[in-house]
């Protein structure tokens, strides 16, 4: 298993999911992003391992773990980038 940091939501994210789509809204800088279906489920599973999430999309969309895992930490450096985001312990 990769080595792995809890992330958790930024509190100055609001959100709500609106007919299977998240939608953020950082509240200082006033963006919205809206998630697709797959960007939704890690948004809602943040806190759990990327390996889990992983497992759960690759049994979903019939994709290997590892394409999984790969997409979903390069999903979680996104949202990490753009303040979505933020290590447990910032």
């Amino acid at each position: 298993m990769t080595q792995w940091k809890g992330y958790g939501r930024n509190p100055d994210v609001s959100w709500r999911t609106i007919e299977g789509q998240a939608v953020l809204v950082f509240n200082r800088e006033g963006e919205i992003q809206v998630l697709n279906e797959v960007g939704t489920y890690v948004w809602e599973h943040i806190g759990e391992a990327p390996e889990v999430m992983a497992r759960d999309i690759a049994l979903e969309y019939d994709i290997s773990e590892k394409e999984a895992l790969k997409d979903v930490m390069s999903f979680l450096d996104g949202l990490k980038g753009s303040g979505a985001i933020l290590l447990e312990d910032e």
